[in-house]
């Protein structure tokens, strides 16, 4: 999926409990020179590289300098078959999503991809669903 599109720069995120972890994914990005991760600036996200660090939220966080995404690979609690994605409620990757002009997937478990959410003017799509079984595009 990741190598159709043609990326140079891939956003991954760094798995915390209860998210499925793209660790593997990761490495495969990094030994390729693609990969980004987040870090939170102000109420925020930007992407970059360089050693990690705890963030505020005490995630890992890139220390380096920032880079553009050509792809974004991001959590969520669940994903509607419509791309509508839920987050944890603090919004940061909807306003990535809002600001960035680049195709997002969301990555999920099997029983986290649901008929349809609720939403909220502030949420934001994602252009497609990765789950442990399937991929779904939306776009």
């Amino acid at each position: 999926m990741v190598e159709s599109r043609a990326p140079s720069k891939v956003a991954s995120y760094s798995p915390i409990a209860n998210e499925p972890d793209v660790s593997e994914f990761n490495d495969w990005l990094a030994d390729k020179g693609m990969l980004l991760l987040p870090r939170i600036v102000g109420d925020g996200l930007e992407f970059a590289t360089g050693s990690l660090a705890r963030g505020p939220m005490g995630i890992l966080e890139p220390q380096g300098p920032e880079v553009a995404p050509d792809l974004l690979i991001i959590p969520a609690v669940a994903v509607d078959l419509r791309g509508n994605r839920l987050g944890r409620g603090k919004g940061f990757y909807d306003r990535a999503l809002a600001l960035l002009e680049v195709p997002a997937f969301a990555v999920v478990f099997d029983p986290e991809v649901i008929e349809k959410l609720p939403l909220e003017p502030h949420d934001r799509a994602v252009n497609g669903v990765v789950t442990p079984a399937r991929t779904l595009i939306f776009d």
